[in-house]
């Protein structure tokens, strides 16, 4: 059984035949904020070509990852949504803190992007944990190209842009690796295509905060004290 809910329509949830999925999936309006929902895997149209799969559980919430990455084409919904028994790779979603009162404190993963901008690779070096390293050269990057265009390193900063394309790697984000791989001056659709790619949700950065959380599952070990890098 397929089931199809939308959060901002005055029709809130139907059963869809298997044989008008196809239909219905293309043709959702994602401002309706739709899930579809087939034996216990979840997919979220989140804009016209991008896509969450999600699935819970033993009480926990996992993301379905692929190149690093939870922000999935939208077409690959469709193909899980066929087959949402497949041989995924899930990870777990990170735990919110709470304080006192049950209200929502901080997310870890803001936490870990301030430390990372706090490192101020711009000033020197930085040293730390290998993907704090990472994660600093990464927003950077980012805050960089978000205020003045994607080209802005080969303006007096084109001893960083090996650092930023490592950074992009490590992260497995391998589209922002190779754009940062084409960068040329002035390239104002270059720059749109950043703005779109790491932000798909309309929320600054989202795909590297995913692509973050993803590596603070996989790997814990980087972003301990004793795991000291210098990029």
């Amino acid at each position: 059984m397929i089931r199809l809910r939308l959060y901002k329509a005055r029709e809130r949830q139907r059963v869809i035949d298997p044989a008008d999925l196809e239909a219905t999936y293309s043709w959702v309006d994602p401002e309706t904020k739709p899930v579809f929902e087939h034996d216990g895997v979840m997919v979220w149209v989140s804009d016209p070509d991008h896509c969450r799969v999600e699935r819970r559980i033993r009480g926990r919430d996992l993301h379905l990852v692929e190149s690093g990455t939870n922000v999935l084409p939208r077409a690959r919904g469709l193909e899980i949504l066929r087959a949402p028994g497949a041989d995924y790779r899930w990870v777990h979603s990170l735990d919110w803190r709470w304080g006192a009162g049950e209200y929502l404190d901080r997310d870890r993963v803001e936490a870990i992007i301030d430390r990372a901008v706090d490192l101020e690779p711009w000033v020197a070096v930085p040293e730390g944990p290998v993907g704090l390293v990472h994660l600093s050269y990464l927003m950077w990057f980012h805050n960089g190209a978000m205020a003045n265009g994607a080209a802005w390193p080969l303006d007096g900063w084109t001893g960083q842009i090996a650092a930023f394309a490592a950074a992009a790697t490590y992260f497995e984000l391998d589209e922002i690796a190779g754009l940062i791989g084409r960068l040329e001056p002035d390239d104002d659709a270059l720059s749109h295509e950043y703005w779109d790619l790491s932000s798909p949700f309309g929320e600054d950065a989202s795909l590297i905060r995913d692509a973050l959380r993803c590596k603070l599952v996989e790997a814990p070990r980087d972003w301990a004290k004793g795991a000291a890098a210098r990029v």
